[in-house]
């Protein structure tokens, strides 16, 4: 019996650019793409200063200055199309996702390899609830037709999307025309940081990402590594690390010094805490007393990746409002232990208003945690109340993930296989679905359908062994010759 966790939001730093950079911030409106679209002149009028006019100051104004002349048919077009762009940019901004679709509904031609910034967002509004079916071809339309843009569409899917999809897009960019392999390496660098940010306690995901942080000299790694070492009161390991993330930074964070000085104390080098501190203090002067300020940015940034740490820090908290009872409520989501997350939401939600972002995002967690914890109907009806349909979807996939891995535990084989047949159809692959239905086949004893998926679990995730071992164990149950196996 294997048990499962179903990650369901994650965020992935990306680049906009076909060079790997995994320090960059991605943009769906990327400045360095640029349609450029030739004057046709109409008789003796002269449209070139409209053009420059588009180009530097945009297309209100553009359109401003074209008022009442004789344009030709591709500057007309072509202002359009910047309006309606903005338009579009615009709604997904405002997750106003029927107005964008009815946008992109109007002009399905712009959806192409020349217009590649409205392509960009037809597939963003594609992924809103998973790397589904029509998110896979759309995507997989751009990887092979648009080759140039290939990596960065990557990046872009996979800052939309949930983690626990990313090794299914990664193998869609290994067989495309795109692929590039230090484009592969790069992505694949960046999902094992993700996962050891949700899994300390993993040492292969700590060997596999050290190894890449050395040979890159990435400073988000090795900070990564020196917050887990130093959680674990490992202080030697945590100030190597985040030595190495100080030399390797252009310009080091006040939090990656203050990891270094934590690490300086615990083991007692008063003389070199001292002299890091002085380097460091006229920089940072929070490094010299923590402000309220400087504290509710130490806690925000805890708690994106560490929700022990962060828990601990909401401890040392007099009062707890009903913002930091979310924010507790949504770290012992990330621990799994729903009933305490739950307690937790309900206590933010008596002290927030009914019609803010943050009331809607405190009855999310509470209606994941009460799913969680086996409470499914009152769970459903706390999810009737949600307004914002990507958190009703994520909640409905939510559901029908944690039903199946119920089924799974209960040895429920059979509805695990169609089940989880049916989640993939409706939301996409996801590597924790598919290993556990490769494992239902095997219980089953249909082993030709095992070896199949978890061959797929390898080819999509090639350096994962425990994808290796379960292949293994399925061609050896294929073949009859667990003897010759073991």
């Amino acid at each position: 019996m294997k048990t499962f966790y179903f990650a369901l939001l994650g965020a992935l730093p990306a680049v906009a650019s076909e060079t790997p950079n995994d320090n960059s911030n991605i943009q769906v409106l990327e400045q360095g793409v640029t349609i450029k679209v030739q004057s046709a002149n109409r008789g003796h009028f002269d449209e070139t200063p409209i053009w420059q006019i588009l180009e530097k100051q945009g297309w209100k104004a553009a359109q401003q200055a074209a008022k009442h002349k004789p344009i030709s048919e591709n500057l007309a077009g072509e202002l359009q199309y910047q309006s309606q762009l903005a338009a579009l940019s615009s709604a997904m901004k405002k997750r106003n996702y029927q107005t964008a679709g009815n946008l992109l509904n109007k002009h399905p031609n712009w959806s192409n390899c020349q217009r590649i910034q409205w392509t960009w967002l037809d597939l963003k509004h594609e992924t809103r609830t998973g790397f589904g079916p029509e998110a896979q071809k759309k995507y997989q339309n751009i990887a092979n037709n648009c080759s140039q843009y290939g990596f960065s569409t990557t990046q872009k899917v996979m800052s939309w999307t949930a983690k626990s999809t990313w090794p299914a897009v990664l193998d869609q960019y290994r067989q495309s025309k795109a692929y590039k392999a230090s484009g592969y390496s790069s992505l694949a660098y960046q999902l094992h940081l993700e996962q050891l940010s949700d899994n300390s306690n993993d040492p292969k995901l700590q060997q596999q990402v050290a190894k890449q942080a050395k040979k890159v000299h990435c400073p988000l790694g090795s900070e990564l590594l020196g917050w887990q070492y130093l959680e674990k009161e490992d202080y030697d390991a945590a100030l190597l690390w985040f030595d190495r993330t100080v030399n390797w930074s252009r310009k080091p964070s006040q939090k990656q010094i203050e990891g270094k000085l934590l690490s300086l104390n615990g083991l007692n080098r008063t003389e070199e805490y001292d002299a890091v501190y002085n380097q460091w203090v006229k920089r940072y002067p929070g490094l010299k007393k923590h402000t309220p300020d400087a504290q509710s940015k130490q806690l925000a940034s805890t708690c994106e990746s560490q929700p022990v740490a962060c828990l601990k820090l909401l401890e040392q908290q007099k009062s707890m409002t009903a913002e930091q009872h979310a924010l507790a409520g949504w770290q012992w989501y990330k621990l799994k232990r729903p009933l305490t997350a739950k307690r937790d939401f309900e206590k933010a939600l008596q002290g927030l208003k009914a019609d803010t972002e943050e009331y809607e995002n405190a009855l999310f967690g509470y209606s994941l945690s009460l799913n969680r914890a086996g409470f499914q109907q009152q769970a459903e009806t706390s999810a009737e109340k949600l307004q914002q349909p990507e958190n009703k979807a994520l909640f409905a996939k939510q559901r029908a993930s944690q039903n199946i891995l119920n089924a799974y535990e209960r040895q429920d084989y059979q509805f695990v296989i169609e089940q989880s047949k049916n989640f993939e159809q409706q939301f996409g692959p996801e590597i924790g679905m598919t290993e556990m239905k490769g494992w239902a086949y095997y219980n089953q004893k249909q082993n030709t359908r095992a070896v199949e998926t978890f061959q797929q679990l390898v080819d999509a995730y090639p350096y994962d062994e425990n994808y290796k071992e379960a292949l293994k164990t399925a061609q050896c149950a294929q073949k009859k010759s667990y003897k010759q196996c073991n």
